[in-house]
């Protein structure tokens, strides 16, 4: 049974990754219609492959995977009120792998969070404090994603380093790296270096998304794994 589950796991990988892969080519030359068919796609297929070999089959993980979804069918469009609601559904996203995050880990001394925390909320403030022509309610949605992903590299970056078994703490450690740094390049997409983003940014942002989440998903079954064990 446990060779199949390999078997199965490494097939719906593969297929995960050649999704993916045509997904960034879509993304390189800007073809909606493959991006419409194939960024849904990836999460779906996450979501499938995390079914057939989780024994748990955590409801968090669907509906996480799920507003990640969603979020990435709004970001296709370039009109200002479906990027608005994506970002409302990325927003709700955060927060329910925040909470997912801290449920599996069962944190128990938030300090060393908040200290891991510090250094990326200085470093995201500050690229906030130099950026211009920043709508009011642009610059209210950034300060709130610039806490967020700081959570999550806090969270990261101390479980890391306090937890010693680190079989477990490698997939999230690699999560949250991919993951700030997804941030960060769209942050640097967005709003300094625009004219570039179409041809070089966008794909290398959906590598690091594909990526990070392939991580997430591996983290979760070592985790659940571990705590049936």
């Amino acid at each position: 049974m446990f060779n199949k589950d390999r078997e199965l796991e490494k097939l719906i990988t593969v297929l995960y990754f050649a999704i993916a892969t045509v997904e960034v080519i879509a993304e390189l030359f800007l073809y909606k219609p493959f991006l419409f068919i194939f960024k849904p796609s990836i999460s779906i297929v996450l979501m499938v492959l995390y079914w057939n070999i989780s024994k748990q089959r955590d409801s968090l993980f669907f509906l996480a995977i799920l507003f990640s979804l969603i979020t990435n069918v709004f970001f296709i469009y370039d009109t200002e009120i479906m990027l608005f609601l994506g970002l409302i559904v990325f927003f709700i996203h955060r927060l329910l792998m925040i909470y997912y995050i801290l449920k599996l880990i069962k944190v128990k001394d938030f300090i060393p969070l908040f200290l891991a925390m510090i250094p990326f909320l200085f470093f995201f403030f500050y690229l906030l404090s130099i950026t211009t022509e920043l709508t009011q309610r642009s610059y209210g949605i950034l300060i709130i994603q610039n806490i967020l992903i700081s959570i999550i590299a806090g969270i990261t970056l101390s479980d890391y380093v306090m937890n010693n078994s680190k079989k477990n703490t490698i997939w999230f450690f690699i999560f949250g790296l991919l993951s700030v740094t997804q941030y960060f390049i769209v942050f640097i997409e967005k709003y300094y270096l625009s004219d570039l983003s179409p041809i070089s940014f966008r794909p290398l942002a959906m590598i690091l998304n594909v990526t990070a989440y392939y991580a997430f998903y591996k983290f979760v079954i070592v985790i659940e794994r571990l705590n049936n064990n």
